[in-house]
């Protein structure tokens, strides 16, 4: 057999070759090992950077405590300046017993503003008639504490009312119509905060 048109190997080429392909390996290894602490503590850094983490940790707010989980519900609507039309209404109801106690329990909390979107009529005959108003509060609690996470996952909640609450994602963090702005974690439930008020 014939190996007149068999291409030269030139030992020039092959050692290019092999320096292209063990190069940066070869670099690594040595950086690795010669490189200063700086350098070792920036690629540290990166590779910290560089792990990806839960996305749905920002809205999971049972998962590390927050600066209220030592304070009841109450006191998170009584001591708050969002709440005080809420925490008027809560009072008014005679249902302030409810977010001091055991619980858990989950609060959709109608900030100030969302309070403000309700017509000024129809607001006050809701504060001067406390069976509607207790209707009101407990339509805004729900036994058990429903996470930002579960309800991303679309789960319902029933309220005191008995009635069901649909909660789940379209576009923002949904109770209803509502939209959650921020959950705070309380020692006896969680508060999420909501910028209308569920009638």
């Amino acid at each position: 057999m014939s190996t007149e048109n068999a291409p030269e190997k030139n030992p020039w080429t092959i050692a290019v070759v092999l320096a292209v392909a063990l190069g940066p390996l070869t670099a690594l290894a040595l950086g690795s090992k010669y490189a200063d602490e700086e350098t070792r503590e920036r690629a540290r850094a990166g590779l910290v950077n560089a792990t990806p983490s839960d996305v749905l940790d920002a809205y999971d707010t049972t998962r590390a405590p927050g600066y209220a989980s030592e304070k009841t519900l109450g006191d998170i609507t009584g001591g708050s300046a969002i709440f005080s039309q809420l925490q008027a209404a809560i009072e008014a109801a005679g249902s302030k017993a409810i977010l001091e106690g055991e619980g858990p329990y989950t609060v959709f909390a109608p900030s100030n503003e969302a309070f403000a979107r309700v017509p000024e009529e129809q607001l006050a005959a809701l504060l001067a008639d406390p069976v509607a108003l207790q209707s009101l509060i407990s339509a805004h609690i729900a036994p058990g504490r429903l996470s930002a996470t579960e309800m991303m996952q679309g789960l319902t909640a029933t309220n005191l009312a008995g009635e069901t609450v649909p909660v789940g994602v379209q576009g923002n963090l949904k109770v209803g119509d509502a939209t959650v702005s921020q959950s705070i974690v309380a020692k006896n439930g969680i508060v999420h905060v909501i910028d209308r008020v569920m009638l």
